[in-house]
């Protein structure tokens, strides 16, 4: 269990407690802000109906690059609304490209369906996911269990020989790719509406928590606390959830209440990747409930458990502007 924290009941305490929590989060990640320049590469802009796609990619920091996928509405000469977006599963796995005709039949790409409606949608594969994750050999006959000796498992023991956070590599990519659309014209800058999926979940629950830049969160499918994985003698998540020592300092309910701003804990899973029903999600978001209520954001922070039902882009647009 983390340490005991009393909910914050004032806005000088929250502000107390959040300085102090900040500080202990950026050490137990080995968390660097750069400023280094972004280097943008331009790879390659691809013309859809009612949208376009540019393919580029840049810095995170030195030698680490982040492949970018930008889905551009088709009107010109407009600063969209941002939308970041992050899943485990890498960007191309809600970005399919609409093939044929529209009608019965086809389907068009979550992210190709925000940039139709009016959203620039920035779609990026953070270090080691989608177009930059490396070959394993493990992963072939990887039996039931194959995060013991996965690829991910093997980077994040790789990282933590060095002293590092392959998990707070992944939070730095997320803020700079926040650097990144903030740099582009073609955006409204007043702020960064952003969507973790899985994994994704927790690394934007991080960035939240680290940059007020952005503004609003969706974190779907994400690990319900660490203090889950407490209760039971086994898991299915891999190596590279884990922040060592993190219980001596927080739990994912103190992270959120961070945030202070729209915030929706999305079908959170336990230990064995299975869906929490929303009574449990509910319990265990009981903390960072009562701070936005002590801080008068009540509304600003909701919980959602049980079964997912094929959720559209408006849906998940509502819940960002909450």
């Amino acid at each position: 269990m983390p340490p005991a924290r009393s909910v914050p009941t004032s806005h000088a305490e929250f502000e107390t407690f959040r300085a102090a929590l900040r500080e202990e989060i950026r050490k137990l990640l080995r968390y660097r802000k750069t400023d280094q320049p972004l280097a943008v590469r331009q790879l390659t802009t691809t013309p859809r109906r009612g949208c376009r796609i540019e393919k580029l990619e840049f810095l995170s920091e030195l030698g680490i690059y982040i492949p970018t996928w930008v889905f551009i509405p088709g009107k010109k000469n407009q600063a969209w609304p941002l939308l970041l977006y992050v899943n485990e599963a890498g960007k191309q796995a809600d970005a399919m490209e609409f093939s044929g005709e529209e009608g019965e039949g086809t389907k068009l790409g979550l992210l190709e369906t925000f940039a139709r409606q009016g959203d620039l949608v920035v779609a990026v594969d953070v270090r080691g996911i989608g177009e930059t994750k490396p070959d394993h050999l493990g992963e072939v006959h990887a039996g039931k269990l194959p995060q013991l000796d996965d690829i991910e498992t093997v980077m994040t023991y790789w990282t933590w020989e060095m002293n590092e956070s392959l998990f707070g590599m992944r939070v730095l990519d997320v803020i700079r790719s926040v650097d990144y659309v903030l740099t582009r014209a073609d955006a409204d800058h007043d702020g960064v509406r952003l969507i973790g999926k899985g994994m994704g979940a927790l690394w934007s629950l991080y960035a939240a928590a680290l940059d007020e830049r952005i503004t609003s969160v969706v974190c779907e499918g994400g690990l319900l606390s660490y203090h889950s994985l407490t209760e039971v003698d086994r898991y299915s998540h891999g190596a590279d959830i884990f922040i060592p020592n993190v219980l001596n300092h927080l739990d994912l309910p103190q992270l959120a209440a961070l945030a202070d701003r729209p915030l929706t804990v999305l079908h959170p899973v336990d230990a064995m990747k299975a869906l929490v029903e929303e009574s449990r999600a509910r319990a265990a978001y009981r903390w960072t409930q009562k701070a936005y209520a002590n801080l008068g954001s009540r509304h600003r922070f909701q919980v959602f458990g049980g079964t997912p039902e094929g959720y559209q882009a408006g849906y998940y647009l509502e819940l960002l502007a909450t």
